[in-house]
């Protein structure tokens, strides 16, 4: 029997063991029942008396019980004479367990029903009991989705005061959403196209972002009577969204935040175009009322509308899932924001180049600029960041293209040439940048631009980055303007650097048939350990006010490089696979990572 039966057959077991717990202990009565492979086989009814009512859940055992908690629903009847209550959404569905924070034991299923079926009747009680209303306010967006006609993106800055912002709708084939916010059209625009999208022009629209003062309480707003509720505790709130509609067609979207420690969450209501039935005093004839009383038609006044002639106006809500990057960075990484808003140049958009490019975006820094005047080739794509659908393309080109989908905030400058013909051209472009990486490994361009650094022409740090054969070691040497430190002294007569790694390390070179087809053999998975570490160094560096000039040696797998014969210099023979040296280049003293 393969391993995939054995499984099946061992939930089947568990399956209807839990079943027969269920009726002996609960009175369970299945009514639902499904052999086939499918996510819930069987469903069980459960009656039960929770705060005084009369209660029937239905239990969903899901195919991999005891691995999967088991997903508890109310009957019909049942919801419709307790919705709404905590925790209980429109599918009558009822959230018991939060899968980041709790996961099933296996082991003891039959514990597993026992704790879910009492911690539904908590939830019940306290919903009931109103012992728990605090709790709508801290899962807002799950209540406010519920009633939710449609989803947005949103990238903008949450403030202290009320503003004007856009909307841009767009569409992707990949997303739900289709409308963007934005503080400006432009940065909603190139959002947009790095992403790939298609702007539907005809639907940009200025908006209005309210930062709300308080959460919203519970039963959360439904009307034009709602919002003016909500707001007219913040007259000047009050006042900006009257001025708002005022001056702008239905319907009418207003993004706004609510501020709960340091996060934030975000939604959209929406004031459509008003109308109301009405009984006229004249023959009692009915009527539609679209206009306000005593005004010319099509005169809009917001207050009027929101609080006087219609109330009862319902509004639309939205949901929004914040994509800034600073918000998806802490969502999704460690919440360091230090490099928030730095510049770093890259000229060199190969292997080492586009890597490194990758590794600043990670580290939160989304302003580059890519220099670089060769195309990607096949030869390139085994250990280059972009692959064959990008090859005859200019390196900048491609790497940017990958980099803006994967990051629509980034910004992603390139020069598909020579960074000295470049620095001809305009000899400051490089100066508003914080830091010039050179990923070329070309020595005499490497002193020429050491040079111009010296003189002062280039006035931001320089950081230079090449890798040896087969990886046996990289190198980085970070030259701070303020310094005035000269490579030459790092490097020998003859060219090879004071720190090599492989003693002759050009004698690993390999060629091809034909002029200019020498190359370094290497592979990606050293070379992403290289810049792992690099980006390490880069960062610390980046953010110490008190930073010098410093060499790096990475060492890469010495083991493997004695074991195919590849001689080391005498000074790495006793070193550590992996391993890190940092030297300051102006006193020479190292320290080992």
């Amino acid at each position: 029997m393969d391993a995939r039966h054995s499984l099946l057959d061992i939930y089947e077991r568990i399956r209807k063991e839990s079943v027969n717990y269920l009726i002996d202990k609960y009175q369970a009565k299945v009514v639902e029942e499904n052999k086939e492979e499918h996510k819930y086989p069987v469903i069980l009814e459960i009656s039960l008396i929770v705060a005084g009512f009369n209660i029937k859940l239905l239990l969903s055992l899901p195919f991999n019980f005891p691995d999967s908690f088991p997903k508890l629903k109310l009957e019909e009847n049942s919801f419709n004479s307790l919705y709404p209550l905590p925790h209980l959404d429109k599918l009558r569905t009822l959230c018991l367990f939060d899968d980041v924070l709790a996961s099933p034991n296996p082991n003891n299923p039959f514990g597993i029903l026992d704790i879910s079926i009492e911690k539904a009747k908590d939830i019940l009680t306290a919903g009931i009991l109103k012992q728990n209303l605090n709790e709508y306010t801290e899962e807002f967006e799950t209540y406010w989705i519920q009633d939710s006609k449609g989803f947005y993106l949103s990238i903008v800055e949450p403030s202290v005061t009320e503003k004007e912002i856009y909307f841009i709708s767009f569409d992707f084939p990949n997303l739900l959403q289709k409308g963007l916010f934005a503080d400006k059209k432009s940065s909603a625009i190139k959002w947009v196209q790095n992403l790939g999208g298609r702007l539907n022009e005809e639907e940009f629209k200025k908006v209005l972002y309210i930062p709300l003062t308080e959460p919203m309480s519970f039963p959360f707003p439904s009307s034009n009577k709602d919002i003016y509720q909500l707001l007219k505790g913040n007259k000047l709130a009050l006042q900006t969204l009257s001025n708002y509609l005022t001056k702008y067609k239905r319907p009418s979207k207003v993004l706004f935040s609510i501020q709960s420690e340091n996060e934030y969450t975000w939604g959209v209501w929406e004031h459509v175009t008003p109308f109301k039935r009405t009984i006229s005093h004249y023959k009692g004839k009915r009527r539609v009322q679209t206009n306000l009383k005593g005004f010319r038609k099509g005169t809009q006044h917001g207050w009027i509308e929101l609080a006087k002639d219609f109330p009862n106006m319902e509004i639309n809500k939205y949901s929004i899932e914040d994509v800034r990057s600073i918000r998806l960075k802490n969502r999704g990484g460690d919440g360091k924001i230090e490099n928030y808003g730095l510049k770093v140049a890259v000229a060199g958009c190969g292997a080492v180049g586009s890597h490194i490019a990758q590794g600043l975006i990670d580290i939160g820094i989304e302003h580059l600029l890519l220099i670089d005047p060769d195309k990607l080739s096949f030869e390139n794509i085994n250990r280059h960041l972009c692959g064959a659908s990008d090859v005859g393309q200019y390196k900048p080109e491609v790497v940017k293209n990958k980099l803006r989908k994967h990051y629509p905030t980034s910004k992603i400058d390139i020069y598909n040439d020579n960074i000295l013909s470049l620095l001809a051209i305009s000899p400051k472009a490089l100066n508003s940048y914080d830091l010039i990486i050179i990923a070329i490994s070309h020595l005499p361009t490497e002193l020429r631009l050491n040079e111009l650094q010296f003189n002062e022409l280039i006035t931001k740090p320089i950081l230079n980055l090449w890798v040896e054969p087969y990886l046996a070691g990289g190198h980085a040497i970070w030259i701070d303007p303020k310094d005035k430190t000269s490579i030459t002294s790092l490097f020998k007569d003859n060219g090879e650097y004071e720190n090599q790694v492989l003693k002759n390390g050009n004698a690993y070179t390999k060629k091809e048939l034909g002029c200019n087809t020498s190359y370094v053999p290497y592979g990606v998975l050293e070379l992403k350990r290289f810049i792992n570490d690099i980006m390490l160094f880069i960062g610390h560096q980046l953010n110490d006010d008190t930073r010098k000039s410093k060499t790096v040696t990475w060492l890469g797998n010495l083991t493997d490089q004695k074991k195919h014969k590849r001689l080391l210099s005498p000074k790495w023979l006793g070193a550590t696979d992996f391993s890190v040296r940092i030297n300051n280049i102006e006193n020479n003293q190292e320290s080992v990572d």
